[in-house]
């Protein structure tokens, strides 16, 4: 039986906002390519676009079609089937449970600052972290929600996940896990957690698989961003180990 911790840190003491302040994002480019589309374009710009990005339509038969790309200046990042992008945005949605790697547009996107009013997209966010660890097979995950509730449908996901990913979950605890899961859960220290959303992973001695996502809540706008910069992570990763916790509910 896996044992995966809930626990609610003291945000009185963390410095997520000083990590999120540094991160001034880097403009990128969200260009369709011989797009013949409507709601497919407007599928992927609800998700993508909420980033800092400029959004282009271009014509270049030297271009595939259907394509949506996004480039740093000239230079090319990645690039996805629009609607195969469109269809695992609408695949997630409906089942949590779910490891389906990311289209390549997503992880093109990291450090770019987003701003967005919709929770589910920092649900696709944090899932951009939660199937890396699925696919390493090994390391240390910890989601941070604003409510416990909100990790009850992916419970089943944490559970799936490889014995040798230890999982940590925070948060507000609104929900009591099943006792025979071996959940512990812990009250939190502050009430400022409720500011905050975030996901990360270490992959241990996986060089390239560190991921992370760091959301603040101000006036019903989330802002934050996703990095896969291993120096980055490991300092969010202090941040957490350094959390003081009450634990309420033992494994």
């Amino acid at each position: 039986m896996r044992n995966i911790h809930l626990r609610v840190p003291d945000y009185d003491r963390m410095v997520f906002g000083d990590v999120l302040g540094r991160v001034g994002g880097r403009r990128r480019r969200l260009v369709f390519y011989n797009a013949d589309c409507i709601d497919h374009c407007e599928r992927v710009i609800d998700y993508a676009g909420v980033h800092d990005v400029e959004i282009e339509y271009i014509d270049d038969p030297a271009e595939p079609d259907s394509t949506v790309s996004v480039l740093d200046g000239s230079r090319h990042l990645a690039s996805d089937d629009i609607e195969q992008v469109a269809t695992y945005i609408d695949s997630w949605e409906t089942d949590l449970s779910t490891a389906v790697p990311p289209p390549s547009i997503f992880a093109a996107l990291d450090e770019t600052i987003f701003r967005s009013t919709n929770k589910s997209q920092l649900v696709l966010a944090s899932r951009l972290i939660e199937t890396r660890a699925a696919q390493t097979g090994e390391g240390r995950l910890a989601v941070g929600f604003q409510r416990l509730s909100m990790a009850q449908p992916l419970l089943s996901f944490y559970l799936s996940l490889p014995p040798a990913v230890t999982v940590s979950l925070y948060g507000e605890p609104d929900w009591q896990p099943p006792a025979d899961t071996g959940v512990a859960a812990y009250h939190p220290a502050s009430e400022n957690h409720e500011s905050y959303w975030w996901a990360l992973f270490d992959g241990t001695d996986h060089s390239g698989t560190h991921a992370a996502l760091v959301a603040k809540e101000t006036d019903d706008t989330y802002t934050g961003f996703w990095t896969y910069r291993r120096s980055l992570v490991d300092e969010l990763r202090e941040i957490v180990d350094s959390l003081a916790v009450t634990q309420v509910v033992g494994p």
